[in-house]
């Protein structure tokens, strides 16, 4: 319903969703998230853009309260802000400040646990997101593991434009993980 209503961009929606299980599975054992909860970020990855043609300028904004009216009905109550925050996370440039000034938003009236889960899925989305940036279907084709990082291989036409707007978009993920992500085309 939600694609049809908001007229998410399928192909970049697939992409994003393919993206972030894939994402989900490698960095497991860092993000540390309940395998139950793949699932979850797949349908939250799908709908990441539900506000792209309502406002695409703000489509982060205008996608948080479409899915705060309209949450994914496949999904429990108790997560329907995590998908909600998720999208509106999964945009712009985040650091420190940012995060302090969400937590005087109703964001930062959700429980702890729930802001965390939407912290860390959010890092997942914002890296599947980036990795279709160009919208040519670029793909992890190797991950080496280091000694305090990954280095992930991307293939694809539009690899070192999502190499770079990956490297961008991993913001979030270094504030929460000190495992450092590395992107190359």
């Amino acid at each position: 319903v939600l694609f049809h209503k908001y007229g998410i961009e399928r192909s970049h929606a697939d992409n994003v969703a393919r993206n972030a299980l894939e994402l989900f599975d490698i960095l497991q054992s860092i993000h540390g998230l309940n395998p139950e909860l793949r699932k979850f970020v797949e349908i939250d990855a799908l709908v990441h853009d539900a506000g792209a043609v309502t406002d695409f300028e703000d489509h982060h904004k205008a996608g948080r309260d479409i899915l705060r009216l309209h949450p994914p009905s496949e999904l429990p109550e108790r997560l329907w802000p995590v998908v909600a925050w998720t999208a509106f996370l999964h945009k712009k440039t985040i650091g420190k400040k940012k995060l302090r000034k969400l937590k005087g938003k109703d964001f930062g009236k959700m429980p702890e646990d729930l802001q965390d889960l939407t912290l860390r899925v959010a890092a997942l989305v914002r890296l599947a997101d980036a990795l279709d940036y160009s919208r040519m279907e670029s793909r992890l084709v190797k991950v080496t593991f280091g000694k305090r990082g990954l280095r992930f291989e991307i293939e694809g036409q539009g690899a070192a434009i999502d190499a770079e707007r990956m490297a961008k978009k991993g913001d979030l993920w270094h504030l929460l993980y000190d495992t450092k992500l590395e992107f190359r085309p």
